[in-house]
């Protein structure tokens, strides 16, 4: 849904920095009655997983913190001259930044793509709630796909799946972000998460800690 950095190099700097088209333009015109099905997690969690399982070397939430403080500021410089639009589309800012801020700002990307499909050919659905009950997740995949209920047997299969992209062993030491750094990035995605709470009219899409 986010993966849009192609679009520079077939439209010039005319656009004032905004993609006039990006993937879903093109999948829409092949495909325009295509189901599409998003999975999204709470985006401060994602961004630390995301640095855990790509970053190389020399991580440790001292690093990430760091990495999240020039992230942060390089974003908000391009603010200050850009709109937002543009700020999450530009691929110079998102090589630059150590870690990938705009990721998580899932409201920008499906209100995009709301742009050409409607909001009935989507279904969106939260990791933390596959992870906790995976049949409740499938049957709602299948009943969105219009297939047929999976039997017992079926589902205990896919219940059983092993988890992919998990956590490296190596990376379980490491412990989490420190607090500092989760209640910066949730002050700073708190008001995408409302606006995708708001579009998709379920509040559990705000990731509000209780």
């Amino acid at each position: 849904m986010w993966d849009n950095n192609a679009w520079t190099f077939f439209y010039d700097n005319s656009t004032d920095g905004e993609p006039p088209f990006l993937t879903q333009d093109f999948i829409h015109a092949f495909q325009p009655d295509a189901k599409l099905i998003v999975m999204l997690r709470d985006p401060v969690e994602r961004l630390y997983s995301d640095y855990l399982y790509f970053a190389s070397s020399n991580k440790s939430a001292d690093d990430f913190h760091e990495k999240v403080t020039e992230a942060l500021q390089l974003f908000e410089n391009c603010m200050l001259d850009y709109s937002l639009r543009a700020c999450v589309y530009n691929n110079s800012l998102n090589n630059a930044m150590p870690v990938r801020l705009q990721v998580g700002l899932y409201a920008v990307y499906l209100l995009d793509w709301l742009t050409v499909f409607s909001k009935e050919q989507f279904l969106v659905l939260r990791l933390e709630d596959h992870a906790s009950n995976v049949s409740y997740t499938m049957h709602r995949v299948f009943q969105f796909l219009s297939l047929g209920p999976l039997s017992e047997k079926q589902m205990a299969l896919m219940t059983k799946s092993p988890a992919s992209n998990a956590r490296r062993p190596e990376d379980r030491n490491l412990g989490p972000m420190w607090p500092v750094t989760q209640r910066i990035l949730q002050d700073f995605y708190r008001p995408f998460n409302a606006k995708l709470a708001q579009v998709l009219a379920d509040k559990a899409f705000a990731w509000r800690k209780t």
